[in-house]
């Protein structure tokens, strides 16, 4: 992701999170509105209710919190719509920034690939261009063939819309997801690791601007003892053998009493997998 990208992104977030904690501290502020005036250079404070009191009732110095109140209330409400203003404008700049790499990225990453473009496909088909476009290269990935693990007679029956046979709802959910966001990925494609040898991540997935294969695995009975010690070797492996989390390796996971949500997954999507 670019330095703007990411600065952006930042800012979405920090801008978010702000929003969201004054509005719901609003939600329990008072009404009315605070007047500071000053004697002796001491200030006091006043508490106005109706509108057009320009007077207010006074609050004396034991009532210091009530005044702390009114007054972050008054600029809770003053800064909230410059905040939104500012995450609305972000958003935009965002979202067109993005457009417009999207735009190019999906024509060429380099001046070879250009000039092999622009190539009648004649011409194209009789040589080897020293890098693939977006396209060739995500044709290649998927391009290759390998045997599937079996289902057993008595398996629950989850199909893409593809007609992409699954094991479980949520590993439904993550191919419709990975399929809607056209995420590349094949299902349970063998993988050799060394100290367990060959396995079958859940899904093999291609970050296409990256061009870099990830494994995603999803623990779903994490409140199983025998299924948690299971996952966790399996984890440990995948670190032996130079595929770390967060950065080679997706891990979801979910309990029977916590399950998984469809956020949680497009989250994961939208950081690994489209960034």
């Amino acid at each position: 992701m670019s330095t703007l990208s990411e600065a952006l992104e930042s800012r979405k977030h920090v801008l978010s999170a702000r929003i969201e904690e004054i509005e719901s501290r609003m939600k329990n502020a008072p009404e009315s509105r605070l007047r500071v005036s000053m004697r002796n250079s001491h200030p006091r404070f006043y508490e106005m209710n109706k509108k057009g009191d320009s007077t207010g009732k006074y609050l004396a110095t034991s009532q210091g919190e009530r005044a702390r109140l009114l007054a972050q209330s008054d600029y809770d409400k003053k800064i909230l719509p410059l905040l939104k203003k500012e995450l609305n404008l972000v958003c935009t700049l965002d979202r067109l920034y993005k457009k417009e790499t999207r735009e190019k990225e999906e024509f060429f990453s380099g001046p070879e690939e250009l000039i092999a473009a622009r190539m009648v496909p004649a011409r194209r088909n009789m040589i080897t261009p020293i890098t693939l476009d977006q396209k060739a290269y995500v044709e290649k990935w998927l391009a290759e063939s390998y045997e599937r693990k079996g289902f057993s007679p008595d398996a629950a029956e989850y199909y893409t819309s593809s007609g992409i046979r699954v094991r479980s709802k949520t590993e439904w959910m993550i191919a419709e997801m990975l399929e809607k966001k056209k995420i590349p990925f094949y299902y349970e494609r063998p993988l050799y690791l060394q100290g367990i040898g060959t396995i079958h991540p859940d899904f093999t997935v291609l970050n296409v601007k990256r061009r870099k294969t990830l494994y995603w695995e999803q623990m779903g009975m994490m409140d199983d003892e025998t299924y948690r010690e299971n996952a966790l070797y399996r984890i440990e492996q995948y670190i032996l053998n130079g595929y770390h989390p967060g950065i080679d390796l997706i891990l979801t996971h979910e309990t029977s009493a916590r399950p998984i949500r469809s956020k949680i997954i497009e989250k994961m999507i939208d950081t690994y997998l489209l960034s």
